[in-house]
């Protein structure tokens, strides 16, 4: 039985959500036809480049473009582009870069539907939803229907993973302060025994070590969240900010929440392992995001110039067969 469910995403990469959409009904949702959101900042896709999908793909793939802003309580100089102290920053995150950051609001904001940044209101009627990224890469069949698991667990997610690295620990920074301090002002126990025992013992690698699902393919029970005061917890994120102040990803804060109130942990398809899904394509594309405003003429430029560099390396390779 088909569910009332539907996917989203926000896209950026115009050059590969094609790709994505077309392995993602060959492998898939061609059974279901499930309907799809795309999001996206500024005005990025023209209407034959939308009537192209809705002929070749699907009819129930709808566009929808949305404002974005830094909330007005978060100062610019506390953007996390500015703290230079940090060594991904100052190695890799520009202030070119805050299209990521309003990324990061998106994602992270499943229930606050309609607002600046956040999901459309039309997703509000389903009970599950399905996140996926332009270049999430469905790369075999997928013989049975994803919502399915929905029906035992709130969250479920292509693949899981704990790989803690000093890029990883560069977009947690604070995290683990937060969360003891949210714990404490409404007196909750973590119900996972290994975050328990994380807060008890206040060993913040144990927290970092948690495996966390893969964020470019998760599914959420809607309504079991609403069950849990997920909406008071988005409220605490969004107060504080850790999405822009410190790139806090929503994997990490979507599953503490998780980890915190729900009594099963996610459920793992175990697709990667299984050779059915990559969070990337094998692509350049793959690792180039567009910003927003000014800085979406600088990436688009920077692109084409990466580009041409990969091309002539692959030449000059073959042609003296390095």
């Amino acid at each position: 039985m088909k569910h009332n469910a539907a996917i989203y995403l926000l896209s950026s990469r115009v050059l590969l959500l094609e790709k994505c959409l077309l392995n993602l009904y060959k492998n898939w949702n061609y059974k279901y036809n499930y309907p799809i959101y795309i999001h996206y900042f500024d005005d990025i896709y023209n209407e034959e480049f939308i009537n192209k999908i809705n002929k070749k793909i699907s009819k129930n793939i709808f566009f929808c473009q949305i404002d974005y802003k830094v909330p007005d309580h978060i100062d610019e100089k506390d953007l996390f582009y500015n703290k230079v102290e940090i060594p991904y920053v100052r190695k890799s995150f520009s202030k070119k870069r805050l299209g990521y950051l309003h990324g990061e609001r998106f994602w992270l904001n499943l229930t606050s539907y309609g607002e600046v940044g956040c999901l459309v209101k039309e997703l509000e009627k389903y009970d599950y939803l399905m996140r996926i990224d332009d270049d999430s890469y469905f790369k075999g069949k997928i013989d049975f229907d994803l919502f399915d698991i929905l029906k035992d667990y709130p969250i479920a997610s292509a693949y899981m993973y704990n790989r803690y690295t000093d890029r990883v620990r560069d977009t947690r920074l604070g995290l683990w302060d937060f969360y003891k301090s949210y714990l404490k002002k409404f007196n909750y126990v973590p119900k996972n025994l290994n975050l328990r025992k994380a807060v008890t013992e206040n060993n913040e690698i144990m927290m970092h070590n948690l495996y966390w699902t893969a964020g470019n393919c998760n599914l959420y029970n809607i309504l079991e969240f609403k069950k849990k005061p997920w909406e008071e917890y988005q409220k605490e994120l969004n107060r504080f900010g850790g999405h822009y102040k410190n790139r806090w990803g929503d994997l990490e804060t979507i599953g503490l929440f998780c980890y915190t109130h729900f009594d099963k942990e996610p459920y793992n398809f175990n697709l990667k392992e299984k050779g059915l899904y990559d969070d990337k394509f094998p692509d350049i594309l793959s690792s180039f995001a567009p910003g927003v405003g000014k800085s979406k003429t600088y990436n688009v430029h920077n692109f084409f110039l990466k580009r041409w560099f990969y091309k002539t390396i692959y030449f000059i390779r073959g042609f003296f067969k390095i």
